[in-house]
């Protein structure tokens, strides 16, 4: 499975070393709010993809599951943002 992130923080690294230990999973793209950002992340984890906006992993048709690593007050815009885009596999942050 495909998996993106929306949001390059601490937590996402967390789920993405969780995640490159998952045969069944792949780290296929990461979005932060720059494009720097998100390149660093791709290359330090192995993410195949980096986008330097949320809308633009949304919009990757690839992305079979989206987790929201964003601070909870953006978890509503995120998951709206990806359900509008078609993806309704978004997974947000369960781990504080």
């Amino acid at each position: 499975m495909k998996i993106g992130i929306i949001g390059a923080g601490g937590i996402a690294g967390v789920l993405a070393m969780t995640m490159a230990q998952l045969e069944e999973v792949q780290t296929y793209a990461i979005a932060s709010r720059t494009l720097e950002k998100a390149e660093a992340f791709a290359k330090k984890y192995g993410f195949e993809k980096a986008y330097g906006s949320y809308e633009a992993l949304a919009e990757d048709p690839e992305v079979e599951l989206v987790y929201i690593a964003t601070p909870h007050s953006r978890h509503y815009e995120d998951m709206k943002l990806c359900i509008g885009h078609g993806n309704r596999s978004c997974v947000r942050k369960l781990l504080q």
